[in-house]
């Protein structure tokens, strides 16, 4: 739009002097038109800001490293009164406390779909907010800005490393969910102490068929439980802590490592909650199939990354839902051993998202040093 107002001041210039030193019938009609063209130019504009119309849809969700689509529809009448119309939006990331302003032109102004791709660095859940409407006049000198409360939000998942077998070493024998969940493959099925209803969730070799058809309804069959340990996986968001700062790229590594082991342990039957801290809450999400597995990630992408508390494990600590848990993988950018002292009655795994990789155990806790560039592979060699 700049160069066609150039080139207009350059027309306007050249027939105003041309009419200066000819002064005729002919170049004041050239010189009225162009001093009338951009007013009838602005006026058409004022009349299609009554009527346009817009809307705004985002992909629900994508993964990391994809392609999140914006689907955008515009329309004016009459068309004719309007060149294009361009579009501001704030990409707005809640969880890192990031927006970026990306502007799309769009030219078809009969209300048709247009996709235009949007790839974000961070994980997340994203708010789209069209921040303005810039309306251009067909001859392109003048435009007019109206704003349009149109939003759309969608999430950005970890990347998830679908193939990671975790070792849960000492408690490769034990179940999860206590004296009513299903041993785990190769624990001992033989003794069934109960029947009770189906529940969504329970695998197909727990289904009591000739009951199921007695009845009429579903059943499950109850096996004994060898243990009674419950996993939690618990998620810090922390940017900073104990004298360190944690970058963008640990902070994603957090998500990474979280959600794939969730990801490991439900495809291998563990029963177990994803937990985390939103402004000092501890919140939790069981996750026991693929279903409340999508549920949890998309409530994982809710928290924000905070500035940092040094006492969450304490207020944790004194929380009836934390005595439950008797296994605590703790996922952060930094670790500090004090911090468990307050969790007596778990088994503490720490895992620290930076750039070294090794494993350490100190006053009854094991940690693991991961590296946030080469998550797939460290994992791969871990003995959670």
């Amino acid at each position: 739009m700049a160069a066609k107002r150039v080139i207009y001041i350059i027309m306007l210039l050249t027939v105003s002097a041309a009419f200066v030193f000819v002064n005729n019938e002919i170049t004041l009609f050239f010189l009225v038109c162009l001093l009338a063209f951009p007013h009838i130019s602005l006026v058409m504009i004022l009349l299609a800001c009554k009527s346009v119309r817009f809307d705004l849809a985002v992909r629900d969700s994508c993964i990391r490293g994809g392609t999140l689509q914006l689907t955008m529809r515009a329309s004016v009448k009459p068309r004719f009164f309007v060149g294009c119309i361009k579009v501001t939006v704030a990409i707005e990331n809640t969880t890192f406390h990031k927006t970026e302003y990306k502007s799309f032109i769009i030219k078809d102004l009969s209300y048709a779909s247009h996709v235009f791709d949007y790839n974000g660095a961070d994980s997340g859940r994203i708010c789209v907010k069209c921040d303005a409407i810039k309306l251009i006049g067909v001859f392109g000198i003048f435009s007019v800005k109206m704003r349009c409360p149109v939003f759309a939000e969608a999430i950005v998942s970890p990347m998830l490393y679908e193939d990671v077998a975790v070792n849960m070493g000492e408690n490769g024998s034990d179940t999860v969910f206590g004296d009513t969940a299903l041993p785990k493959k190769g624990g001992d099925i033989t003794e069934v102490f109960n029947v009770r209803d189906y529940a969504p969730g329970d695998p197909p070799n727990a289904v009591h068929w000739k009951l199921s058809g007695k009845f009429g309804i579903l059943k499950s069959k109850e096996f004994g439980a060898t243990d009674d340990r419950r996993t939690l996986i618990l998620v810090d968001m922390s940017r900073n802590k104990f004298g360190t700062s944690a970058t963008d790229e640990q902070l994603n590594g957090v998500l990474d490592v979280a959600v794939s082991i969730s990801n490991a342990l439900k495809t291998t039957g563990y029963f177990h909650s994803v937990g985390w801290f939103d402004d000092g809450v501890f919140e939790s999400s069981e996750v026991v199939d693929s279903d409340t597995f999508v549920r949890t990630v998309g409530k994982l992408m809710s928290v924000k990354v905070n500035n940092g508390n040094e006492e969450n494990m304490f207020y944790l600590s004194r929380t009836a839902a934390c005595a439950v848990f008797t296994k605590i993988i703790f996922v952060s950018s930094v670790v500090n051993y004090e911090e468990f002292k307050e969790v007596a009655n778990a088994e503490i795994t720490a895992i620290e998202v930076g750039n070294g990789f090794g494993q350490a155990n100190d006053q009854g806790v094991r940690v693991i040093n991961i590296p946030y560039d080469n998550i797939h592979d460290a994992l791969m060699a871990c003995n959670i």
